[in-house]
């Protein structure tokens, strides 16, 4: 399957397992140190769990990365997977708003 920027999805799973291996720290070892559980470090690395917000707050510290880096590669991730999912479907689906139109759409505001 080709994707849209030609590479194939990577789990952030894989980022972490491959730090972890370089620094020579256990996935037991790693968790103390975030205070969290073993097994919920252990579902990341086999790819069968995503980073969430919190885990990509403790990562991004643990390894002196922003919290936004790994939310990124998780964001990254999902859209691949959805794109293979969808088969091409999405790319079907008529604009409704012409590129380079606004819309009225409004961005979220920022409290003061």
């Amino acid at each position: 399957m080709e994707f849209v920027d030609g590479l194939p999805p990577i789990h952030p799973g894989e980022f972490v397992r491959e730090i972890l291996d370089e620094l020579e720290i256990s996935q037991a070892s790693f968790a103390k140190r975030l205070g969290i559980s073993p097994a919920r470090v252990s579902l990341v690395v086999r790819e069968q769990r995503p980073v969430t917000a919190e885990l990509a707050l403790l990562f991004g510290r643990a390894f002196s990365q922003s919290p936004q880096y790994w939310m990124g590669l998780q964001a990254t991730y999902d859209l691949k997977m959805a794109e293979k999912k969808l088969r091409g479907r999405w790319r079907k689906v008529r604009a409704v708003v012409a590129k380079g139109r606004g819309s009225s759409m409004r961005s979220p505001q920022k409290s003061a």
